[in-house]
């Protein structure tokens, strides 16, 4: 009884350690200045499950593109940006995660993007992501193997 109680214990004061670490690196990322140029800069809005219902907060940075040597001005071109996301669930877990996405414009304000994520398979395993940026409005679809559903955020300014 003592040792189950001792590894209940544990448990807890591993998950109140971890928990809270999770965001740090976003918290980071969040504060310092980002560029709103194209799809780059800070996004906030929502997630919502469409399989289980669940929703919560989400936050994203996105970064400005690598500069590409052999650019074609003909031909729309898929640049990788890398979407540092941020999300709640229930007011009280968080996750943070990164996940590169290729982006391709299509005119001045609209960009499409798509790209995978490998997760944990106790969280759905791969993800695959695809949306859409008008201006500054985010929308995008994610599906894994256990959840998909759908990010709504606007631009932050």
């Amino acid at each position: 009884m003592k040792s189950r109680r001792l590894f209940r214990f544990a448990l807890l004061g591993l998950v109140l350690t971890v928990v809270p670490s999770c965001g740090l690196s976003f918290r980071s990322a969040w504060k310092k200045p980002a560029s709103n140029a194209g799809v780059s800069g800070k996004w906030e809005g929502t997630w919502l499950s469409t399989a289980s219902g669940h929703t919560g907060k989400l936050r994203a940075v996105i970064s400005e593109p690598a500069p590409l040597c052999c650019a074609s001005k003909q031909q729309p071109q898929a640049v990788p940006h890398q979407f540092f996301y941020h999300c709640t669930w229930r007011g009280i877990l968080s996750a943070a995660f990164k996940t590169t996405h290729l982006v391709v414009k299509k005119n001045n304000s609209t960009h499409t993007f798509k790209g995978d994520h490998k997760m944990p398979n106790w969280v759905g395993g791969l993800y695959h992501y695809e949306g859409t940026i008008k201006g500054d409005e985010f929308n995008a679809c994610y599906e894994s193997g256990l959840d998909r559903g759908t990010f709504t955020m606007k631009r932050v300014r």
